[in-house]
């Protein structure tokens, strides 16, 4: 408790006074501007968590039975009074705490893209659980009224609970069997199963499709907007010396090597990758020698030049290429059109003179 409530109470505290400032943002072409506050609605989690722990501390049977022996005992009879509410405010606080350790999936977009993906479905499922709801509200109620002398439909509280155990089919048969005695009841619940079951939860099931199939193009665009919205919550959190600290380790000031012996410029992260990783024939790296003065003209760029007249080598080869091709189109054309006229040629020559030799001439 100590360590815990101390820590965040002085959070909490920084942030009503100095992050809960309005900001006044002017609206562009003549549109009225708005007030907002934006951390008003952030670490609502933290908030509630941290109201848990106060509740905790006030119903803790250690605290409660202090004073009593031996030290530090629970065994009390103000302490069993306040066991359950205890438990139960355990029960949320456990809750609250794995809700706030679930900002750790940002740091693998994958694991983020999922929580994304579920946190865009639960909507669906709530309009389900609302739906479901008022079915129970409906169909418990009806059942009510019929006043029926069975098991489990005495009062509106056990029809809704019976018809819920119907849903989740933990309904026993002897329930079936008592509802048969009664044929209104029993097309009642029918008439609830049907509805519930077959079109609610059916419709459940198309509501997630379709909202499936419309964001999962989008969905580790949106995760790297909530790591970034994430990161930029966690820094309103940190303190001016840990962010001074971590920006100094950077050493932005000192300038990075492009490869060894080849410095570049600072203001820059290096990092290393295997040699082979990114191979290139063409340096990607301008240089310019000369004054680095921002009113002197910027440099004429010679591969510019030199890239125009490639490019003009490059179009005029193609051009050549595309002519020696159809020129041999031509060729084997021409070819195949002369030796008709040939073999004609032959043959009538070969008419002029009879024998045997003289058709196998003019086969060959």
């Amino acid at each position: 408790y100590f360590f815990f409530l101390s820590s965040h109470v002085i959070t909490h505290i920084k942030l009503a006074v100095y992050g809960n400032r309005t900001e006044h943002i002017e609206g562009s072409d003549g549109m009225e501007g708005m007030t907002v506050s934006p951390h008003l609605s952030k670490h609502a989690t933290c908030y509630t968590l941290t109201f848990v722990f106060f509740a905790m501390l006030a119903r803790d049977p250690i605290v409660n039975c202090l004073g009593k022996s031996p030290f530090l005992t629970q065994q009390c009879e103000e302490g069993q009074i306040v066991a359950p509410s205890y438990a139960f405010l355990s029960m949320l606080g456990a809750l609250n705490l794995y809700v706030l350790a679930s900002d750790l999936c940002v740091f693998s977009i994958r694991i983020a893209a999922y929580s994304f993906m579920f946190n865009r479905v639960m909507s669906e499922v709530t309009l389900f659980l609302f739906g479901l709801a008022v079915m129970l509200l409906a169909f418990g109620t009806a059942a009510a009224t019929l006043r029926a002398e069975i098991h489990g439909f005495e009062s509106l509280l056990d029809c809704v609970v019976t018809l819920i155990d119907v849903f989740t089919g933990a309904a026993h048969q002897d329930d079936f069997q008592s509802m048969a005695t009664v044929p209104v009841l029993k097309m009642l619940v029918m008439a609830f199963y049907i509805i519930s079951v077959v079109y609610l939860l059916n419709l459940l099931v198309a509501q997630l499709a379709s909202t499936y199939s419309t964001t999962v193009g989008d969905m580790i665009g949106f995760a790297r907007i909530r790591r970034g919205v994430k990161v930029v919550e966690e820094m309103d959190l940190t303190s001016r010396k840990r962010w001074d600290s971590f920006v100094a380790s950077l050493q932005l000031d000192s300038p990075v090597s492009f490869c060894e012996g080849d410095v570049g410029m600072p203001g820059a992260l290096e990092v290393m990758e295997p040699a082979d990783a990114s191979t290139t024939n063409i340096e990607s790296i301008r240089r310019f020698g000369g004054t680095t003065s921002p009113g002197d003209a910027w440099p004429e760029e010679e591969s510019a030049k030199l890239e125009d007249t490639d490019d003009r080598l490059e179009r005029i080869e193609a051009v050549l290429r595309k002519m020696a091709k159809m020129q041999g189109k031509l060729r084997w054309h021409g070819a195949h059109a002369s030796r008709p006229s040939s073999i004609m040629h032959a043959g009538e020559g070969a008419s002029l003179s009879s024998g045997p030799t003289d058709v196998s001439a003019i086969a060959d």
